[in-house]
């Protein structure tokens, strides 16, 4: 027999097919007359597989690998013939379940010390043990006490939800923080004409960053809809609607530049952590998460990076800005905004007065307008910005 090995057939990978899974098991290995069956679950939302392996009473599940860069092949070799057939694989390390049982029971809650000692106390304890530990129990049940404790509760937990409020309140918008306001305002020319003269996209966006973003918008257009990892209904249904034109234009990949960049944004104003630098703000691409950590933490704060209020309310007038340059009308619907930042609509209208949109008469269409022809702010109680 000739020691060379003829390679008969290579079968290539093709999308959404089903291949053969190398399994690697933790902590032990499958045995050959094991009966098993495999399940691959994808989610709409989330393209990540998981791996279902049972075999008798034993359960393992773990993450298919699906690189996006390259494939895997396996060469299989016929020992009678001496020819091969190179085959496309996919591989899975699988973990048994009793794991995460295991886990869930370490995170059972335990008896505090103190119920633990009156525990004790009672059951092995002495005449003196049992009788304090007797009036302890009669005095937690007496009912002034029990009064007591509930009020320190209620005042504890209205003390707590305010701060929260506090966090999570924007500023109010007047003419007395102009000076502040301008700092998270898109540069816009005041002198403009044309409503396509107020701002240059470059102030809104640097263009260092869009011509960097070539690929993800090809990638993003070219993908199903269900399998892109954008939460936002607005931003995906802005996104389909130029997925449904036949012939995209060269503004329509601009614009799914700019939703990747709103995405980042809406994942921002809705942070509740102080750092930014540790948080997953785009699941496209890092360009625009370094970009944002960079133009959009507190230069004021004392650590780097750090996520205030100033971040939240920059994030989200640019937002606003960014809606209506995507649109062709240069208008959006307030409840959309509303509903997509959780923000209310008072709000929302109060921070797209300092960009130049103003809602339409009896509607709730923001539209974008010359600065020349907007209403100065209203002139109230000084605003003390919050650190």
């Amino acid at each position: 027999m000739d020691d060379k090995i003829l390679i008969e057939t290579v079968h290539n990978r093709k999308p959404d097919e089903h291949v053969p899974t190398m399994m690697t098991f933790q902590n032990g290995s499958l045995g050959a007359t094991a009966n098993f069956s495999l399940i691959e679950s994808k989610n709409k939302r989330n393209p990540r597989k998981r791996a279902l392996v049972i075999a008798g009473k034993n359960v393992y599940t773990g993450d298919l690998e699906d690189n996006q860069q390259f494939d895997t092949y396996i060469c299989i070799r016929n020992k009678s013939t001496n020819k091969a057939t190179i085959v496309p694989v996919q591989h899975a390390l699988l973990s048994n379940n009793i794991y995460k049982k295991l886990e869930m029971k370490n995170n059972l809650p335990v008896l505090s010390k103190e119920h633990a000692t009156r525990k004790l106390l009672k059951e092995f304890g002495g005449r003196k043990a049992s009788r304090f530990v007797a009036n302890h129990e009669e005095m937690m049940v007496n009912v002034d006490v029990v009064r007591q404790e509930l009020d320190e509760t209620v005042q504890s937990s209205v003390r707590q939800e305010g701060e929260e409020e506090d966090d999570d309140m924007l500023p109010e918008v007047n003419a007395n923080n102009a000076e502040y306001l301008a700092t998270i305002v898109p540069k816009f020319n005041k002198m403009a004409t044309k409503i396509s003269e107020v701002y240059d996209l470059e102030d809104v966006v640097p263009q260092s960053l869009l011509d960097r973003l070539d690929e993800e918008a090809k990638s993003v257009h070219a993908s199903p809809l269900e399998s892109l990892p954008i939460e936002s209904d607005y931003l995906r249904d802005c996104i389909k609607r130029i997925q449904d034109k036949e012939v995209p234009s060269r503004q329509d990949f601009l614009n799914i530049k700019l939703i990747i960049y709103m995405d980042a944004l809406q994942s921002l104003i809705a942070l509740r952590k102080r750092q930014m630098n540790r948080v997953e703000l785009s699941r496209i691409t890092e360009k625009v998460e370094n970009n944002i950590r960079e133009r959009f933490a507190d230069p004021n704060a004392a650590k780097f990076c750090a996520r205030t209020n100033f971040s939240t309310e920059k994030a989200l007038t640019h937002f606003i800005v960014l809606a209506l340059l995507i649109n062709d009308k240069h208008e959006v619907d307030v409840n959309i905004l509303s509903q997509a930042l959780r923000t209310s609509k008072q709000r929302i209208v109060s921070y797209a007065h300092i960009v130049n949109a103003r809602p339409k008469t009896r509607s709730d269409m923001l539209t974008l307008r010359l600065p020349s022809t907007v209403p100065p702010l209203t002139v109230s109680r000084r605003f003390q910005r919050k650190k």
